[in-house]
């Protein structure tokens, strides 16, 4: 076993993924979480791939199906997502993209039954991160850096267990191993300000080669002297003061620039008033401050779900599974209601014909059948291949379910998930989402 294969797979193995209970492997198809992905396995923990598609370019899918076919030679369950509806231009993009992301995997990690998120950051991405937080002039806690763990939602703990590793040494991996992995071209889009740093690295290596490590050597130390400073009472220093504003105003999903800390001090001493910030706002009342989160516009309905073929697909919090023939649940004829089915939410103007009766709009069958208002924003409804609704939540089965049934195929819709041993062979196909962001992160920055 090589120099390289040991680094990476002793990374995995360090004690930061947990032993027994699944995990799932963030891969995107790049060198280092197909690296990740591989050495989750080879370790013998119990790794789940999950796959965000984020629908920008046209190859994506194709590159869904490459993170899909390495889950398969591997034996590990396969989890992805696509998401569609990402509309801003430049900075506002990647910052859309990384937020959607992050979402999709609390969503898919729920689906695996896990609650680890293991991501492939390595130490090149520290020291990225490091020097770009440098050059926009961020303060103490943003220079320690990317965090090696971290909450990523309630009851999922982000991780990242490559951070020691270099990325050479990711991809060294892969060519060692024989694994195929994809170039994203955003790396070296000129529009992203991280690409630009990528660019001036070989020139930035000149002055010290060792510079990757030493920034990322840097993050390290910064992070732990933050963790002693914000283990001390903030009373007893106004540099401690900012540091403990700026974390719970983080807590709260609240990002404040130095300027605002400052504004802050100001109201604590004065006693009582508000301060906008970036994702939120400040409201100081008897020398105590509360943050709260500005609304999010975002009108994201469950994600829709491409059905191919029997098998079993996460949706949402809930579980299709499609059997070949009779079986337990509702028997539809494919010959009248053709795969690929899709499952999907109401849309305006769907219109529906239960068997026996006329084709009406949905939203007036649901009145008829007195479906409360409330609940319909997230019944399911199915479709077939030509596009036809065959199935809606509520109300009576169509035609496809009715009379003689040539070539049975039966779907039951569950109100929970399985547990994580369950195969699923889920593709989510489209994600309406707002791209407006709450936050103030620069474009290429990762989070905490």
């Amino acid at each position: 076993m090589g120099t390289v294969t040991e680094s990476v797979e002793q990374a995995v193995a360090s004690g930061l993924l947990p032993r027994g209970e699944p995990v799932l492997v963030a891969c995107s198809g790049g060198a280092d979480s197909v690296a990740l992905a591989v050495a989750v396995q080879r370790c013998g923990l119990r790794g789940a791939i999950g796959h965000v598609d984020h629908a920008l370019r046209p190859e994506s899918a194709r590159e869904a199906d490459q993170v899909a076919a390495l889950s398969v030679r591997l034996g590990a369950p396969f989890f992805v997502e696509r998401l569609e509806g990402l509309r801003t231009r430049g900075p506002g993009l990647e910052a859309a993209a990384r937020e959607a992301r992050y979402s999709a995997l609390v969503r898919l990690a729920r689906a695996a039954g896990a609650r680890v998120v293991a991501t492939a950051h390595t130490r090149r991405d520290q020291a990225e991160t490091l020097l770009l937080r440098l050059i926009r002039g961020a303060g103490p806690t943003a220079l320690a850096g990317i965090r090696r763990r971290r909450p990523l939602a309630a009851r999922i703990e982000l991780v990242r267990p490559l951070l020691d590793v270099s990325r050479e040494e990711t991809e060294i991996y892969c060519r060692q191993n024989r694994l195929s992995y994809v170039e994203d071209p955003h790396n070296t889009d000129p529009a992203r300000l991280r690409a630009r740093l990528r660019k001036l690295w070989p020139q930035l290596l000149e002055l010290n080669p060792r510079l990757e490590a030493a920034l990322a050597g840097a993050a390290a130390l910064l992070a732990e002297e933050n963790e002693v400073l914000e283990s001390l009472p903030p009373e007893s220093h106004p540099a401690l003061q900012r540091r403990a504003l700026l974390k719970h105003a983080v807590e709260a999903g609240v990002h404040p620039e130095r300027m605002h800390l400052e504004q802050l001090i100001a109201l604590l001493a004065k006693g009582r008033g508000q301060l906008d910030l970036p994702g939120g706002r400040a409201t100081v009342r008897d020398g105590a401050v509360e943050y709260g989160r500005q609304p999010v516009a975002d009108s994201r309905q469950p994600a829709s779900l491409a059905v191919a073929r029997p098998g079993r697909y996460a949706w949402s919090s809930r579980e299709l599974e499609v059997t070949a023939g009779r079986g337990e649940g509702l028997v539809v004829d494919l010959s009248r209601a053709p795969f690929p089915w899709t499952l999907r939410t109401h849309r305006p103007g769907d219109r529906f014909r239960p068997a026996g009766g006329r084709t009406k709009k949905v939203s007036d069958l649901w009145i008829d059948a007195r479906v409360p208002r409330e609940e319909r924003a997230s019944m399911a409804l199915l479709e077939d291949g030509q596009g036809r609704l065959f199935w809606v939540e509520g109300l009576r089965p169509g035609e496809p379910a009715r009379g003689d049934i040539a070539h049975p195929a039966t779907f039951r819709l569950r109100p929970e998930m399985k547990p994580f041993d369950a195969r699923l062979t889920s593709r989510r196909k489209s994600v309406p989402r707002s791209a407006t962001m709450t936050r103030s992160r620069k474009a290429d920055e990762e989070p905490r």
